[in-house]
């Protein structure tokens, strides 16, 4: 009742705070909706950033930096941080149901666990957000967004392995009333309405609100339960700011916000099958083998038989031998298409997220002093089809929780002397609260190959798990920059990072009943189940249990050796990042700049893992080296800006089989290294005052130099049978990988072998990796960019119509470091087109289409259960009116 309450008053606020402003009351606009411009110069305007956390122009901090304003997100309807990669060079943008998943010079967002941090960190208003659904939330009376591309570890520190995304709110303003509104309908049932009001309370004090209530359909069509497509949209969302400045040194801004999502959503995950791929003759899950359109999801089967064996499997008898049919699973709905699922399942999504913060700046002699603290309560709640069909076999339930506390304290030199620098202390704490619950069900097997649904038993048991991980991070960091003459400038900065992080864990041990052997029965697991009470989760340092499960922290049933949870004991990981630039202005609208930095993203834990050393894994680090150029041309009418860089990944955080006593496991473990090099270019042309031209462009080559001993998702290698081998089949060290009579058939297109460590006499039996060097890095396109043109009409009666075509181009790129063929987006192209028509001073119309050719482009890979390929598209066609009132 208190949700569907507080979605209402949202949603009351955005319509009042609409009706307040399209009622012509001549008062002034905020920003929501397209400002009529002031008396244009023909030049391109400077854009604010904060990249080096002050103030400056764009064109003279020694970053590649892309800077978008809230006038230019207006223009061209950017509404969140998916169509970003329109106007950013080398940015790649993915998602899986509520998780942002970025990329850009050849770093990804793959784990977005508790167990692991962002590698693109996320800002908003100077403070990080800790979870990748944070990123999902949207720009709402945005002043700018900043995207700082490689490793920015010095000012922004952990995390921030691949660059910064930076947004900054409108806050309020002490001289003016403002308001804005504006009103959306688009595709699939679009309605979207968005208020801004800025009300002065004397010279010294100013509150501005912002509200918005965005609906949708799903875009993503359910053929089998039309009430259960993907990703339609239910957000509600507001702030309220207050500003208080009572002298020229003195400013505090308060801000507090809340979002709410509710709907479908993306389910869980947001994927849709694609397939696996079969060694055909022996009808085998061969990983890089033949494609087959299956969904072969676990327990989804029907009884007919998809392959029929011509070479044996294993021994080739029995069941195994020539002539017998093997059922692969179900047909797929509309293979190849995305935006199309047949799931019986209605997922929900329910999505909370509050924020408050303060920022204080003293303005002083000299100098300037600033405290930026936040708190953050996130919580969201998503389930999914599990066999992501219309049988009924599985459900998933996922939930992720953060309490986050930062608190940053700053100095910053002011005034010209030769000398300017920033230094600062900072505190972030992080408190992790996560579940995800498999709940197996009495199964009804529905396929378009058998006339009648199947009536199946339960699948086997569930799986249920909660982790409880904290971080403690402590921050010491400064930049200094030394001008050296009126052309010179030579920067340096370091940051000394300290995080202590803590992981607890717990299974269903402890909540489910007993079956008939006495052991917990998981086939009583179930997505609305309790949570298991706090001892469950152990104590650091101390431990009931014994025999192998006598680790510190870990906590069993008492009397017996049932492992109910554990908490193992605090890691450090404590790492110093720096900076060094040069920077030498050709003259003042020209600056090349060259420097090196390095970054990091923090270690974490593998749950439930028994032995010691494979607890943690290490924080992955990068090396970055770039030379760029900043310039203006013509008289401010262009602007041309280039970056070359060439980045070192070490201990990069990567899946890896270890072995570990009699077998072998898989966690994330520092496996990898690679390369990335690559040159970014950003143009803009003033033609004319009526005509601007401009685009972006990102050549990148990004690759493994060293990745041995993968374990493929599934099917690394298999045994068939062979009658001409009359001898066991060893590798080169003289391990038996196959018995006589039999032939072990290893990934085509890999170099795949023995696991050092596993195989051989008194080690645990033979493991089988492949080396991925040389592979290129999932999401890195060879070359991405986009091209944009559009042109001002001035019309009769002071009105103002401006068409813009942008066009969006992508090589193509893998979506997993195995860059098997069924994982790559091939390329494309794609076109948006907006129309803005100022109307007068108070009124706009915007008119879109983006993605007007309707092309498919996934973005998101990922191998599931069953060796089944999972995907998610980009959205298809979309089209929308929005009506704007202003009186800027």
């Amino acid at each position: 009742m208190k949700h569907l309450q507080r979605a209402h008053l949202a949603t009351q606020i955005a319509l009042a705070l609409g009706a307040w402003a399209v009622y012509p009351t001549g008062t002034a606009l905020a920003q929501t909706a397209p400002a009529a411009k002031s008396a244009d110069s023909g030049e391109i305007q400077s854009v604010t950033v904060t990249a080096n956390r002050r103030a400056e122009d764009q064109q003279k901090v020694s970053v590649s930096v892309t800077a978008v304003t809230g006038e230019t997100l207006n223009e061209r309807n950017i509404t969140d941080l998916s169509q970003m990669d329109t106007v950013t060079p080398g940015f790649t943008f993915g998602r899986s149901g509520a998780d942002a998943r970025p990329a850009m010079r050849g770093v990804r967002t793959e784990n977005v666990a508790t167990n692991a941090d962002t590698t693109i960190g996320y800002f908003v208003d100077g403070i990080y957000k800790s979870r990748a659904q944070q990123a999902l939330l949207g720009f709402v009376d945005v002043g700018r967004v900043e995207v700082l591309r490689g490793p920015q570890g010095t000012l922004f520190g952990r995390n921030t392995f691949g660059g910064t995304v930076a947004v900054t709110t409108n806050a309020p303003e002490l001289k003016s009333r403002e308001m804005a509104a504006s009103v959306g309908i688009g595709s699939f049932g679009k309605v979207r309405l968005d208020g801004v009001l800025n009300v002065p309370l004397g010279d010294t004090l100013a509150v501005r609100f912002a509200a918005v209530s965005d609906k949708s359909d799903p875009w993503v069509k359910n053929t089998f339960n039309p009430a259960a497509g993907l990703f339609d949209q239910d957000l509600r969302y507001f702030r309220a700011s207050v500003k208080f400045k009572p002298s020229n040194t003195f400013e505090a801004v308060l801000r507090a916000d809340m979002t709410e999502q509710g709907g479908n959503g993306g389910s869980a995950f947001g994927y849709k099958q694609a397939g696996s791929t079969f060694h055909t003759p022996s009808c085998q899950q061969l990983f890089n083998a033949t494609p087959v359109v299956m969904n072969v999801r676990p327990g989804n089967r029907d009884g007919v038989n998809d392959c029929t064996r011509t070479v044996g499997a294993g021994a080739g008898t029995g069941a195994n031998a020539i002539g017998s049919g093997v059922d692969l699973g179900i047909p797929l709905a509309a293979p190849g298409n995305a935006w199309i699922v047949d799931q019986d399942y209605r997922t929900y999504l329910d999505l909370s997220d509050r924020n408050i913060s303060l920022d204080m700046t003293w303005r002083l002699s000299g100098f300037t002093l600033k405290s930026i603290t936040g708190h953050a309560d996130f919580m969201a709640t998503r389930t999914s089809d599990s066999d992501f069909s219309a049988s009924t076999i599985a459900l998933d339930y996922q939930r992720t929780g953060a309490r986050t506390l930062t608190q940053e304290f700053q100095i910053l030199s002011e005034g010209a002397g030769p000398l300017s620098y920033v230094a600062g202390v900072y505190f972030f704490r992080d408190k992790l609260k996560s579940a995800f619950i498999n709940q197996q069900l009495p199964r009804t097997i529905r396929s378009s190959a058998i006339a009648a649904p199947l009536s199946l038993a339960q699948n086997g048991a569930g799986f249920a798990g909660w982790d409880q991980p904290t971080t403690d991070s402590d921050a010491l960091y400064g930049q200094f920059s030394l001008k050296m003459s009126d052309a010179l400038t030579l920067t340096a900065g370091a940051r000394s990072t300290k995080d202590t992080k803590i992981w607890s864990s717990a299974s269903a041990n402890s909540i489910l009943p007993k079956n008939a052997a006495g052991a917990p029965d998981g086939t009583l697991i179930n997505i609305d189940m309790a949570g298991p009470a706090q001892t469950a989760f152990g104590t650091i340092g101390t431990t009931n249990c014994t025999g192998s499960n006598g680790i510190p922290g870990a906590y069993c049933e008492p009397g017996t050796n049932l492992l109910y949870g554990y908490t193992y004991s605090p890691a450090k990981f404590n790492k110093t990042t720096g900076k060094a630039a040069v920077d030498y202005r050709l003259n003042p609208n020209q600056m090349l700049y060259a420097s090196v930095a390095n970054g990091f993203r923090s270690g974490g834990f593998n749950g439930f893992q028994l032995v010691e050393t494979l607890r943690t894994f290490k924080p992955e680090e990068v090396t970055a080296i770039e030379i760029g150029s900043k310039n203006r041309f013509m008289g401010n009418r262009l602007q041309l800006n280039l970056a070359a860089f060439s980045n070192d990944y070490t201990n990069l955080q990567e899946q890896r089989q270890v072995p570990v006593g009699a077998t072998t496991v898989s966690t994330i473990f520092n496996a990898a290294k690679a390369k990335a090099t690559g040159l970014e270019a950003e143009m803009e042309w003033r033609a004319s005052k009526a005509l601007t031209v401009g685009g972006t462009l990102s050549l990148l080559d990004a690759k493994y130099t060293s990745f041995p001993d993968v374990a493929l998702p599934y099917g690394t290698s298999i045994l068939v049978a062979d009658p001409t081998s009359t001898s066991p089949q060893t590798d080169a060290n003289g391990i038996v990988i196959a018995p006589a009579g039999q032939k072990r058939v290893f990934a085509p297109g890999y170099n795949c072998g023995v696991v050092p460590g596993t195989g051989g006499a008194g080690q645990p039996a033979a493991a089988y990796g492949c080396d991925l060097t040389g592979k290129r890095i999932p999401y890195a396109a060879r070359s991405q960019g986009s091209v944009f043109v559009r042109y001002d009409f001035n019309l009769p009666g002071g009105g103002r119509l401006t068409p813009m075509l942008v066009a969006t181009f992508n090589s193509g790129f893998y979506g997993q470091p195995t860059n098997a063929e069924i994982e790559k987006q091939g390329a494309y192209v794609k076109g948006d087109f907006k129309l803005n028509w100022r109307i007068n001073d108070t009124l706009a119309l915007q008119a879109y289409v983006d993605n007007f050719t309707d092309k498919q482009t996934l973005n998101r890979f990922v191998w599931g259960g069953g060796g089944a390929l999972q995907i998610s598209a980009a959205p298809p066609r979309m089209m929308g009116l929005k009506l704007a009132y202003s009186n800027f």
